[in-house]
């Protein structure tokens, strides 16, 4: 499971259906770790955004494919401070090993 900003999203079918009767409240969405990038979906699987590079990102589906910008995607809402976002994460980045380039 990933927490961003207090909100969770599930990696699987299980862990959603799990967290319909865990503590702590139901997830919001998936995520799928790739190979430099993690992808944030809503709960239909359709992608809202990314972490890339230490960097959350907003995405949109348009035609012929997404447009990523830098901000927040509205399923996770705003951070209360922008350095509680970083310092997230690069947490999350350096739990799933992912590149970094700088």
């Amino acid at each position: 499971m990933l927490t961003l900003n207090g909100k969770k999203f599930a990696k699987n079918e299980d862990e959603m259906q799990n967290s319909l009767f865990s503590k702590g409240g139901t997830c919001v969405g998936y995520y799928r770790v790739n190979k430099r990038s993690i992808t944030i979906m809503d709960h239909q699987k359709n992608k809202v955004g990314a972490i890339c590079n230490n960097v959350l990102g907003s995405a949109r589906k348009v035609d012929g494919g997404y447009w990523h910008t830098y901000g927040t995607p509205d399923i996770i809402g705003e951070y209360p401070s922008y350095t509680k976002e970083v310092e997230e994460i690069r947490a999350i980045t350096k739990k799933y090993e992912l590149p970094v380039k700088y």
